[in-house]
């Protein structure tokens, strides 16, 4: 499927200059307008280009929530380079295999990452451009400052011949066997995705956006098609409910992107009836189910405001939406939604022919903006599809309306408070731990977190405490992926195959969930 001659650059170059005096994007008391981001963003890209960064090349964020992640991502989009947005609690050894396996050109990098930057050495010994960008003093070594030049309003990128097939994204995500795979975005499809943003999550050009999340996740698409559109985006460090609730009131948002546990966080606030949240006109959230309960509490309190979507990192963000008025029928609060206009969902049975309405089986998705393929992995590339559908690895039906219900994960994966964490992953690094015999690791269900990452460890001689295995992964894994309980245990049930029987363990925890994924 292609969309001919669409490239990212020139989707903002005329957005940016019909909103050049409105205000774009606020972030820790800093404000710019369309055309202070246009112009900094214009004199990074001049840099990128300088040092010989262009269409092809790969461009590694390590950045926190700020005005800079903006200008940085809009700096590679105009000198048509490749942004990879790593995961800001992402551990050292994930962030050096990451630089290497993209074959970064250039890092951008916060100055609070200095432990980090210390640790990649020999993986930044092969990146040609660094910048950091600095809130003090603490300028890394051998990093540019990103403040030298990116107000410079003499720089002026050059519009180098980039095309729709070039790469945008390369994104990673975890594997259910060895190290993150890269997926692959070109610039025709992510200009497509904008688009179905633009469409999809109701983003109007009057928006006031809220975005908490962090941008390397499915933030940044949201940031980037509202700006398509000429809308104002607050952006916060991190997330605080109380506070939340003041910006609603105090700016007047009327547009938010959530995780099911940030709404639950605001949800509970105290008095929370009695704070004017009247601006909101959408809430969006994905990442994982929600709670029914929880969902109608929400609607009993704020209106029918929210919108559901689901996605995942090879078709980003939008692959269904549950709509609003689709809120207000309680029988369809389970469902993740109807397809969004660019994409097509069979649901297919174990021999890849399409099931009957109702029945369950996998999900595989046609879309403009599926990944093109795993970077440098074409063996899992190839068995990621159906034709031209993608499997999904999720297990759900459709019903007559076309609606669709998630049931179970095909894959090895737990999401917790809307992460994306597998279980392989963590077993590895437990397994290391002086003692473990054997290890499983599962989600199980959490009303605040979906699911809980949760540990069941077979001891030898010389037994590890649930306090020795949860220390040893808070050395290796990202606080998200680090067990929120772990349990000693004897024996551990396995299949006929002599296999761990995953499916067994869960049940003790999921028996009386209506879906089997939190």
């Amino acid at each position: 499927m292609r969309f001919k001659d669409l490239i990212l650059r020139d989707l903002f170059k005329r957005s940016f200059a019909r909103f050049a005096e409105r205000e774009a994007v606020c972030a820790k008391g800093v404000t710019l307008s369309f055309g202070e981001l246009w112009n900094q963003a214009s004199a990074l890209a001049a840099k990128l280009q300088a040092d010989g960064i262009g269409p092809g090349d790969k461009v590694v964020f390590l950045l926190r929530n700020s005005t800079d992640y903006v200008v940085s991502d809009l700096a590679v989009i105009l000198a048509g380079a490749c942004k990879v947005p790593l995961n800001d609690m992402l551990a050292a050894d994930d962030v050096g295999y990451m630089i290497n396996h993209c074959g970064a050109n250039a890092v951008i990098a916060h100055s609070s990452f200095h432990e980090t930057i210390g640790q990649i050495e020999d993986a930044l010994a092969k990146v040609s451009l660094k910048i950091v960008v600095a809130d003090d003093e603490n300028i890394l070594a051998d990093f540019s400052s990103l403040g030298l030049f990116k107000d410079r309003a003499e720089f002026d990128f050059e519009s180098v011949r980039v095309k729709p097939s070039d790469p945008g994204l390369i994104i990673y995500t975890g594997g259910t066997t060895g190290r993150p795979k890269g997926v692959y975005h070109t610039q025709e499809s992510l200009a497509v995705n904008f688009l179905s943003h633009l469409i999809s999550a109701q983003i109007q050009t009057d928006e006031h956006l809220l975005i908490c999340s962090p941008l390397p996740h499915s933030a940044q698409q949201f940031v980037l098609s509202a700006l398509l559109q000429g809308a104002k985006i607050t952006i916060e460090q991190g997330y605080d409910a109380d506070r939340v609730a003041q910006l609603i009131e105090t700016e007047k948002l009327t547009w938010m992107f959530m995780v099911p546990t940030m709404i639950y966080r605001l949800l509970d606030l105290p008095n929370l009836s009695d704070r004017d949240l009247s601006s909101l006109r959408t809430v969006v959230y994905g990442a994982s189910p929600i709670t029914p309960a929880r969902l109608q509490q929400g609607l009993d309190l704020l209106g029918p405001i929210f919108l559901q979507i689901y996605g995942q990192t090879e078709i980003p963000n939008l692959v269904t939406t549950l709509s609003k008025s689709d809120h207000l029928t309680p029988d369809l609060l389970t469902s993740c939604g109807q397809p969004v206009i660019f994409c097509d969902v069979i649901i297919r049975g174990e021999e890849g022919g399409e099931l009957p309405t109702g029945e369950v089986g996998e999900i595989t998705v046609r879309s403009f903006y599926t990944l093109e393929h795993y970077h440098a992995n074409p063996e899992v590339t190839k068995s990621s599809y159906i034709g031209d559908y993608l499997k999904t690895g999720d297990i759900g039906y459709k019903s007559m309306s076309g609606h669709v219900f998630l049931v179970d994960r095909a894959k090895d994966m737990i999401i917790s408070g809307g992460m994306n964490v597998y279980s392989t992953e963590v077993e590895n690094v437990i397994q290391e731990v002086n003692g473990v015999g054997q290890v499983v690791v599962i989600g199980v269900p959490d009303d605040d977190w979906g699911e809980a990452v949760t540990a069941f460890v077979i001891s030898s001689d010389s037994a590890p405490s649930p306090e020795d295995v949860t220390s040893y992964c808070k050395q290796k894994l990202a606080k998200y992926k680090i067990p929120k309980r772990v349990e000693l245990v004897e024996e551990i049930p396995l299949t006929p195959y002599g296999k761990p029987d995953k499916k067994a363990l869960r049940a003790r925890f999921w028996k009386d969930q209506a879906r089997q994924i939190g």
